[in-house]
């Protein structure tokens, strides 16, 4: 017997009333769009329509799925979207090169969940910047990011490694308490990332915090090992926390990396930072202070970054914004407020400015 169209589709719709109750899901398509004009001066001063000034710019999806029972399915694909060009950024693997052509490398991950947290396997932020992602100001974004200071370019010369894992890892396995890695009460994160030969792959890592009423406070520490035969490691911990007083929150972190092992005879780096972050009807206005300092085989690279900016809420979605920064660098440091090509003598200073609007979807 041949069905009308009609009938079809009737005995599909019954088929999905019959199915259990449990077979939920849901995709969400998300993004932010975020264009600004900016003003950079390292060796030499440049205009520029840039990107990634209040927010970086994204493209994902995500998803869910109830399982019943207490039990549910996720994935979350995310990419990094370049609005001034309509391209995506070449983005840099832990040792592996440049990925061209849009890709899903800012996080890609599947995920089982139940009452007692959340196992995550993927490409995914490491718990270590978790505390920088929380407790800067500038939410590690644009030319006010905290961690523009954060890891010395000379850190890991003379080691013959990498060390590929500030910020994300590749092949990590993670489990996250049922607070998550940034909600409220008490949150938690430990990660394995797998070498698979790759030098800069190999991480493990954890990460314990509390946010309750005004304040957060959160613990990290991870190990990264640089070379292929795993005879050079980094080790990193660090703290970070914020207090709200009302009228203003006031933040911190304080990080630091030792590089040992192999025969290298070490470098390492300390960081901490102050900001503030005040609200005021529908303007934000935030403030930090970085300093950087290095020891061991990079002893003498120093450096300071203030940073300031004031947003303006248009909606829900969109707000404008103002950045100013600066870094002043000493010895042979050469940290610069962006990623941008433009060079920078080391031991010379960077500043920059962006204005720009950001739209969240």
């Amino acid at each position: 017997m041949t069905r009308s169209p009609l009938t079809a589709a009737a005995a599909l719709l019954a088929g999905a009333a019959c199915a259990p109750a449990f077979a939920q899901s849901s995709v969400t398509l998300f993004g932010v769009v975020d264009v600004n004009v900016g003003w950079i001066k390292n060796d030499e001063s440049s205009w520029q329509l840039g990107t990634n000034g209040m927010a970086t710019g994204r493209l994902g999806f995500r998803g869910i799925e109830d399982l019943g029972g207490g039990l549910r399915a996720g994935f979350w694909l995310e990419g990094e979207i370049n609005p001034d060009t309509g391209t995506s950024t070449a983005s840099y693997g832990n040792g592996d090169g440049a990925i061209g052509g849009f890709n899903f490398r800012r996080r890609s991950t599947v995920s089982l969940f139940n009452p007692w947290g959340e196992i995550r396997l993927g490409r995914d932020n490491t718990p270590t910047h978790w505390n920088w992602a929380v407790f800067d100001p500038f939410g590690t974004t644009g030319v006010g990011n905290a961690q523009n200071i954060a890891i010395d370019r000379q850190l890991t010369q003379g080691t013959g490694g990498v060390y590929g894992t500030l910020v994300r890892a590749n092949n990590m396995a993670s489990y996250v308490l049922p607070g998550g890695t940034a909600g409220s009460g008490l949150v938690g994160q430990l990660s394995v990332a797998a070498g698979e030969d790759a030098p800069g792959n190999k991480y493990a890592g954890g990460r314990i915090g509390y946010s309750a009423g005004p304040y957060n406070v959160a613990a990290a520490y991870a190990e990264t090992w640089l070379t292929a035969d795993n005879s050079v490691k980094a080790k990193v911990w660090n703290i970070g926390g914020w207090w709200d007083f009302g009228v203003v929150r006031v933040s911190g972190i304080y990080n630091q990396i030792d590089i040992s092992g192999g025969g290298f005879p070490g470098s390492q780096q300390d960081n901490w930072f102050i900001g503030a972050t005040a609200p005021l009807d529908l303007w934000r206005f935030n403030i930090s202070w970085g300093d950087a300092r290095g020891g061991g085989t990079i002893s003498g690279n120093n450096a300071t970054q203030f940073a300031i900016s004031a947003n303006y809420e248009l909606s829900v979605r969109t707000a404008l914004y103002a950045i100013y920064s600066t870094i002043n660098n000493s010895g042979n440091a050469g940290y610069r407020v962006t990623n941008a090509s433009s060079p920078l003598t080391p031991g010379h200073n960077s500043q920059g400015v962006q204005v720009g609007v950001r739209h969240i979807f």
